[in-house]
C-alpha cells in the first residue's frame, strides 16, 4: 500500500460521541448495565438494566441475552427497538448461554438446561441428574457441553438427538465451572476444554468429543477462577488468573504454558474478538468507587496490550465487570461457519480467516478496515489503520472525527452500503492499491486520551465494480 495524501493532525482531534457498525457487548454486574463496546475500544451506549447482571451473550440475530446475578429470570434485549423481555427459566437460575447453528439459544443453570427459540418461546427443557449445572458450550456437530460445579467435577453432554450422557474429569480435583469447544480445522472435531472454580484446583483439562479426559493440565497458579478457556487462531488456549493478573497462553501440542502476561490488577474473563485478538475483562472496581473496569485487547501473537477499554459512557462507569464480552469469534469458527450472519453472502467461517467480521455486511472480502497497534498518548504508541482489499484493487480512505446514525449518510448508485462519515469533520483521504497498512506514531500528550477518529474506505475493483467499507477507528488512550 502506498498512502498518498494524510490531511489533519492527531493533536487537534475532538472527543465526539459516536456509533459504529460492529460492536461488541458487555454486562456489568455492580452498575447493573449493558455497555456496547467498538472493536477499537469505544463505549458507544450504556443500557441500564436494574438489577445485577451475570453476563450478556450476542444472538445469531444480534439481540443481546442477559443473564441475572442469581435471580429466576434472564433478558432478551433487542438493540433494534431498545426493549428488554424478561423470560422465565424453568429450571431454577439460569447461568449461561450458547447458541446453535439455527439460532436457538442453550440456557444451562439451575438443575438443567432449557432450549429457546429465538424470541424467546420455551422449546424444551432438559432435567439433568447430576447437581449444579454451570457454564455451557456448542462443538462442531452440535454437542452441547455443560460444566458442573461438583466434588469432583463432571460434564454433561447432550448430543444433537437430545442423548445425556455425563463424564468424570478423571484425574482432575477442581469443581468445573467454564467449558470451550475448540477449533482445529474444518472437518476436524471439536476438543473441550474445562477450567474450575477458584481454590478448587488450577487445572486445564482437555476432552475429546466422546468425554474422554485427554490431559489435565496444572496451570502455574489455582486461583483461575473459571477466567477463559478462550482458543485463537493458532490453537493455543488462553486462561487467566482472576487474583494476579496473570494470562496464560498455553500451547497444546508442546502441553505447556507458552508465555504469561501481566494484566494487573486481575483478569475475570477472557474472549476473541473477529480478528482473534484476546480479550481481557478486567474488574478494577465492584463498589462503584474509584475508576472503571476495563477491557484490554491484546496482541495474542506479542501478548502487547493494545487497547485500553475504560467502561464508562457519558459519566456512567461500570463497575463489577467479571464476565467475557460477547463476540462473534466461537459461533463463526465452531459452532455455524458456513452459516452467513451479516447477510453479504460470505460465510462466517471464511470471513474470520480472512480478517474480515462476519457480523458487519460491508467488512468484506471486496474492502474491510480494522486498526491494530497500540495507540497510547501516554507513551507515544504506534498504531496502524489496516486495509484488506483484493489484489489491484484502488482505493481511498476518508477520516473525520465522526459518524453520522445509519440511514442518514451518503448513498452512492449502485452501492450497497452508505458513507457514514461526518462531512463536517472530514479531515483528510489516504489513497492505496490492495492490502497494506499505514503505520501512524502517537504523540505523547495525556490530554489526547479518549480521542478517536473514524476512517472508511472507498474501493475501485480492476472490473471497475464501487465498493463502500466498513466504518473503523482509533480510540487514544
Amino acid at each position: 500500500m502506498t498512502p498518498r495524501c494524510l490531511a489533519g493532525s492527531l493533536s487537534i482531534f475532538l472527543a465526539l460521541p459516536v456509533a459504529a457498525q460492529e460492536t461488541y457487548w458487555i454486562a456489568n454486574r455492580g452498575s447493573q448495565d449493558l455497555m456496547r463496546i467498538t472493536a477499537w475500544g469505544s463505549v458507544v451506549e450504556r443500557v441500564p438494566m436494574g438489577t445485577g447482571l451475570r453476563s450478556a451473550h450476542v444472538a445469531p440475530d444480534g439481540k443481546v441475552w442477559v443473564v441475572r446475578f442469581i435471580q429466576s429470570t434472564f433478558d432478551i434485549y433487542d438493540p433494534a427497538s431498545g426493549t428488554a423481555t424478561p423470560v422465565v427459566f424453568g429450571l431454577g437460575n439460569p447461568y449461561d448461554i450458547a447458541f446453535d447453528n439455527q439460532g436457538t439459544a442453550w440456557v444451562s443453570g439451575g438443575t438443567g438446561v432449557e432450549q429457546y427459540g429465538p424470541n424467546g418461546g420455551l422449546v424444551q427443557s432438559i432435567p439433568l441428574a447430576n447437581a449444579a449445572p454451570l457454564g455451557i458450550t456448542i462443538d462442531d456437530i452440535g454437542n452441547k457441553w455443560i460444566a458442573h460445579r461438583t466434588v469432583p467435577g463432571t460434564i454433561t453432554r447432550i448430543d444433537p438427538g437430545n442423548t445425556v450422557m455425563n463424564f468424570p474429569l478423571t484425574g482432575a480435583t477442581m469443581q468445573a465451572v467454564r467449558p470451550i469447544a475448540d477449533y482445529r480445522g474444518l472437518g476436524m472435531a471439536s476438543h473441550i476444554w474445562v477450567t474450575g472454580d477458584p481454590g478448587s484446583g488450577g487445572e486445564l483439562v482437555e476432552l475429546d468429543n466422546m468425554g474422554n479426559v485427554l490431559n489435565v493440565y496444572p496451570m502455574p497458579a489455582s486461583q483461575l477462577g473459571g477466567v477463559g478457556p478462550a482458543y485463537d487462531l493458532g490453537g493455543h488456549i488462553w486462561v487467566g488468573n482472576y487474583s494476579t493478573g496473570d494470562l496464560y497462553e498455553f500451547d497444546p501440542v508442546a502441553g505447556i504454558v507458552a508465555n504469561t502476561y501481566q494484566v494487573p490488577p486481575n483478569v475475570f474473563a477472557v474472549s476473541m474478538d473477529s480478528l482473534g485478538r484476546v480479550l481481557a475483562v478486567q474488574r478494577v472496581t465492584f463498589s462503584g468507587v474509584g475508576p472503571p473496569c476495563e477491557v484490554e485487547r491484546i496482541d495474542p501473537a506479542t501478548g502487547t496490550r493494545e487497547m485500553d477499554t475504560l467502561l464508562e459512557f457519558g459519566g456512567n462507569a461500570a463497575t463489577g465487570s467479571s464476565s467475557a464480552v460477547s463476540t462473534p469469534f466461537h459461533y463463526s469458527l465452531v459452532v455455524a461457519p458456513f452459516g452467513d450472519m451479516d447477510g453479504d453472502a460470505e460465510v462466517n467461517w471464511a470471513e474470520i480467516q480472512a480478517g474480515t467480521s462476519p457480523i458487519d455486511p460491508c467488512s468484506t472480502s471486496a474492502i474491510s478496515l480494522s486498526s491494530s497497534g497500540t495507540p497510547s498518548a501516554t507513551n507515544g504508541g504506534v498504531a496502524a489503520l489496516d486495509v484488506r482489499a483484493g489484489a489491484g484493487t484502488a482505493w481511498f480512505v476518508g477520516l473525520a472525527f465522526g459518524i453520522v446514525a445509519p440511514g442518514s449518510g451518503i448513498s452512492l448508485p449502485g452501492v450497497t452500503c452508505e458513507v457514514l462519515l461526518d462531512p463536517a469533520s472530514f479531515t483528510g483521504t489516504v489513497f492505496g492499491i490492495g492490502t497494506g497498512s499505514l503505520s501512524v506514531t502517537i504523540p505523547i500528550d495525556p490530554t489526547l486520551v479518549g480521542v478517536q477518529w473514524h476512517y472508511q474506505a472507498l474501493a475501485i475493483a480492476g472490473s471497475g465494480a464501487l465498493n463502500v467499507s466498513n466504518v473503523s477507528g482509533l480510540r487514544l488512550w
